[in-house]
């Protein structure tokens, strides 16, 4: 497994008023314009190494979610979190976009396909799903972590994600990183976003996606394996998929050179 050195400085974020309040986001580049939306243990800063390493080729902006970073609850549906970033794209770019969704953005990432297909040039769905749908959103593993986001120390809670993301062996660089993000997690945000997780089922909409998709996959990812994504894979018209060896559930930081090849080779090529 590589380390990522790619970037360590950190980039500065900048605050956009919307409709639902203020959304904090990352913004490099210039070229192809892409929107990075990150998972329930993310921020815009999980996507640091994209940001630093694509800026020659891409103009990207990558969004702190509602309830994330400095950005204001929206909503505790895919659909309410989708319609946000709707409008943070009227935002960033005059017309169609790529989007890259990891996990947790992944499901955000689908959503804005179905809702709005006019605006999706390109579709990248790293280790996601189409999501639980329980309805009534009670899931005993994410109340129990909403308990420890509440309870323990930021640092502690942020080894604990990192543990369930990463697969034994990691670099401590790479687990360190992983568990500093995690660590800044809100409670708001968390809650809402993984209540939307558990209830969302984009399965019946998934043939409605009409951008070229590619599925990313990661053979040590035990939160988001290839049996969680198989239908994806099965019901998105245009789709292609890609399995990364060795990774687990943060491959755009444990594998960073791996992953920004698969994104560009797949937006650029």
């Amino acid at each position: 497994m590589s380390e990522s050195n790619i970037m360590k400085q950190p980039i500065p974020r900048s605050i956009v008023r919307l409709a639902h309040g203020r959304l904090s986001y990352l913004h490099r580049g210039s070229g192809t314009p892409v929107l990075f939306l990150h998972g329930l243990n993310g921020n815009g800063s999980s996507w640091v190494d994209q940001l630093s390493a694509l800026a020659p080729f891409m103009e990207m902006w990558a969004w702190d979610a509602p309830g994330y970073g400095e950005s204001d609850v929206a909503g505790s549906s895919v659909t309410a979190l989708a319609r946000v970033a709707i409008e943070f794209l009227s935002h960033c770019h005059q017309g169609p976009v790529n989007v890259v969704g990891h996990s947790m953005g992944g499901l955000v990432a689908m959503k804005i396909a179905i809702l709005r297909p006019d605006l999706v040039n390109r579709l990248i769905l790293s280790c996601t799903h189409p999501g639980h749908g329980l309805t009534d959103g009670a899931n005993e593993r994410y109340q129990r972590r909403l308990r420890e986001l509440a309870d323990l120390p930021k640092a502690e809670y942020g080894k604990r994600r990192a543990t369930g993301m990463l697969p034994e062996g990691t670099d401590d660089t790479i687990f360190q990183r992983v568990a500093d993000i995690a660590a800044e997690s809100r409670q708001e945000g968390v809650a809402n976003a993984a209540l939307a997780i558990q209830t969302a089922n984009l399965i019946p909409e998934l043939a409605r996606i009409q951008a070229p998709t590619q599925v990313i996959t990661c053979d040590r990812d035990s939160v988001a394996p290839l049996t969680k994504a198989q239908p994806l894979l099965d019901h998105i018209p245009d789709v292609h998929h890609l399995e990364l060896r060795g990774l687990g559930h943060a491959p755009y930081l444990e594998d960073a050179k791996q992953f920004n090849s698969a994104v560009s080779s797949f937006l650029l090529g």
